[in-house]
């Protein structure tokens, strides 16, 4: 399976496809983020708004029709000119590609696609593209956000330094892809209410207590760059155990808060219940990464809660 798909990123990176160069070159800066970012963030957007009476929000009715057919792709769409940029910056120093050619030896920088200083010129330019995007369809306080937290992150030490502080940003970052698609599915501005702010706040610690399940499969890589994640400070068992312990108990947290009946509980709980087993019993780097991408999954599912609820009630 590993080879054929090393197999399938060489094809990617030599044949000449009718795909023009430059969009073939940002569609792998963002390849690695498509699973874990461009769409949990923002299915997240689009179901939320869909639900948005629950949260005290002004539902803009389109239509279901037109929910799906235009109001989701303008997330996806916002979604993914965010990631962009971010993706260009992370993978742009010279210890990211150093790595990058041992792992990842099919991104744009490693590949030789493109040059540091052209990657930078694009980063650049993505960054005015998605901040005017922002102006034009939702989600510009957000995409400032976004950036803020990007240059912390990539350039100011925030990823590697301390696993609380790499943690912390990873959250706000989710969630600022997570509210930004809403805003931008939703057709309106967001506003600050009770119910959002306490369903934002669960999602927060749920993020900041386990997003290290992307810290285990690479700690060889990240001991390489003197990273400070956790399973490298506190030890890989002491992390897993942890982590298994938050799953646990967030999965059976949030369908309580949201009053579910006995089938909210059921999704969330049985993918909370395998990542967990899967974290403590299967330890390799393939291993942890199929678990990283069941989480991705379980928090998916706890995104729908509110919309179950919806469904439920109606408002």
């Amino acid at each position: 399976m590993k080879k054929s798909r090393e197999k399938f990123y060489d094809i990617l990176i030599k044949t000449q496809l009718t795909t023009p160069l430059y969009l073939r070159t940002i569609w792998l800066f963002t390849y690695s983020d498509m699973k874990t970012i461009m769409f949990p963030q923002s299915i997240f957007g689009a179901i939320t708004a869909y639900a948005a009476c629950m949260f005290e929000q002004p539902h803009v009715s389109h239509g279901i029709v037109g929910w799906l057919l235009v109001r989701y792709p303008l997330a996806l769409f916002w979604t993914w000119s965010n990631l962009l940029p971010f993706n260009i910056f992370n993978q742009l120093s010279e210890e990211a590609i150093e790595e990058d050619r041992i792992n990842k030896h099919w991104r744009p920088l490693p590949s030789g696609m493109v040059s540091r200083e052209k990657a930078a010129s694009i980063m650049r330019k993505h960054y005015i593209f998605a901040i005017i995007v922002s102006s034009c369809i939702g989600g510009l306080r957000q995409t400032l956000s976004l950036i803020i937290l990007g240059t912390w992150y990539n350039a100011g030490g925030g990823a590697d330094r301390s696993f609380i502080v790499r943690n912390l940003i990873n959250a706000a970052g989710i969630l600022s892809f997570a509210t930004g698609a809403m805003e931008v599915a939703l057709g309106t501005r967001l506003l600050l209410t009770g119910p959002s702010t306490q369903w934002m706040s669960i999602l927060a610690s749920i993020i900041f207590t386990t997003v290290q399940t992307q810290d285990l499969y690479d700690m060889e890589g990240d001991s390489i760059r003197n990273r400070k994640t956790m399973p490298l400070v506190i030890g890989d068992t002491w992390t897993r155990w942890y982590t298994a312990l938050m799953i646990s108990i967030f999965s059976l947290v949030c369908p309580a808060y949201w009053s579910m009946r006995w089938y909210g509980f059921v999704l969330p709980f049985l993918l909370g219940v395998l990542i967990s087993t899967r974290t403590l019993r299967w330890r390799t780097p393939e291993a942890d990464k199929r678990t990283f991408q069941l989480w991705n999954a379980w928090l998916v599912s706890v995104y729908f809660l509110p919309v179950v609820r919806y469904l439920d009630l109606g408002c």
